[in-house]
């Protein structure tokens, strides 16, 4: 028999900052946890250091719960309302030279589930699931959204059918760092 870890959820800190920019780098695949930086890495750590230690970014800690396993974050998840998003996209964006996305990946009266990456020893004991029902949750019963989106990679068949198990939808296609992706849409989840 299996035990499964003790599972906590809670809001990200500054002193959490390293590695919320480390899983928003493997989030997009420019980080697996494995290895040592090289200086293309590094320059985007760097940059992510700065946008996820500020709290008025679309990537700030505040915008992020984390999950940990004895007191150790293993995995977090950004999101964020996107009610103000095109004021705070800009500014996220503006040090990537328009590497940001070409499309808008949310707008009013959506609640934005952004970047979600786990460490790969924490893989397997459905922590992303957790993380997704917990901002799902929040969002729904502190903040009253009930349209929840996300950005699936099109070439990944099998988290877009995850996705869609959790209820989320595809909506459209959109390119995100000259890549293409599916935007997905949950609704009804309004407690």
């Amino acid at each position: 028999m299996t035990v499964e870890p003790e599972i906590t959820i809670a809001r990200g800190t500054p002193e959490m900052v390293p590695l919320i920019a480390k899983c928003a780098m493997a989030a997009i695949e420019r980080y697996d946890f494995a290895d040592d930086m090289d200086d293309d890495q590094s320059e985007l750590y760097d940059w992510l250091l700065d946008i996820c230690g500020r709290t008025d970014t679309l990537y700030s800690y505040r915008n992020t719960l984390v999950a940990k396993i004895d007191d150790e974050v293993v995995g977090c998840l950004i999101s964020y309302p996107g009610d103000d998003y095109e004021a705070k996209r800009a500014f996220t964006f503006a040090a990537l030279d328009g590497a940001g996305p070409s499309d808008t990946e949310t707008g009013p009266g959506e609640y934005y589930l952004d970047t979600l990456a786990l460490l790969p020893a924490a893989r397997g004991h459905r922590i992303g699931l957790r993380l997704m029902e917990s901002v799902i949750d929040y969002a729904t019963r502190e903040l009253g959204y009930d349209r929840f989106t996300l950005l699936v990679d099109e070439d990944k068949t099998r988290l877009e059918a995850y996705y869609a198990s959790l209820g989320f939808r595809r909506d459209r296609t959109m390119k995100f760092m000259g890549h293409g992706y599916y935007r997905m849409i949950l609704t009804g989840r309004k407690g």
